[in-house]
């Protein structure tokens, strides 16, 4: 199961069956399409796998299992944690909270401010030096 941020609050899964469970069909059924076997329906790879990438909403943990052959439950061995279900087995379970948190912006640079020129002071005329003058 791969997962990354998507846009507006969204995260992208991808889902993956190992072509080892010998199965002919796959689908991904789970809280976000009500445990339908149509909605999120796997597609063959080259290695006889099966994968599906599906947009749900960043910010909780689903619920999950995949339908093998329209008759046989499948967890997902890489699942984030497998909760207890009503029949006597577990559901596997994809966690999507990390994926809300607030990305920072990021870092704007602002020109570094330039340094004041140095002031300097005016060269005093020949009076102003002769009054400067210590008197004899």
């Amino acid at each position: 199961m791969i997962k990354s941020r998507g846009a507006k609050g969204k995260a992208r899964v991808t889902f993956t069956v190992d072509a080892r469970v010998g199965a002919q069909a796959a689908a991904v059924c789970g809280e976000w399409n009500e445990w339908s076997a149509d909605a999120d329906v796997m597609h063959r790879d080259a290695q006889g796998g099966f994968s599906v990438t599906v947009d749900l909403d960043a910010g909780r943990a689903y619920r999950f299992r995949y339908l093998l052959d329209g008759q046989r439950w499948d967890n997902d061995w890489a699942a984030d944690a497998y909760q207890p279900n009503d029949f006597g087995g577990d559901d596997s379970v994809v966690d999507l909270t990390a994926l809300a948190e607030a990305v920072p912006p990021a870092a704007r640079k602002t020109p570094a401010k330039k340094a004041a020129p140095a002031k300097t002071a005016k060269k005093a005329g020949p009076a102003a030096k002769r009054a400067e003058r210590p008197p004899k």
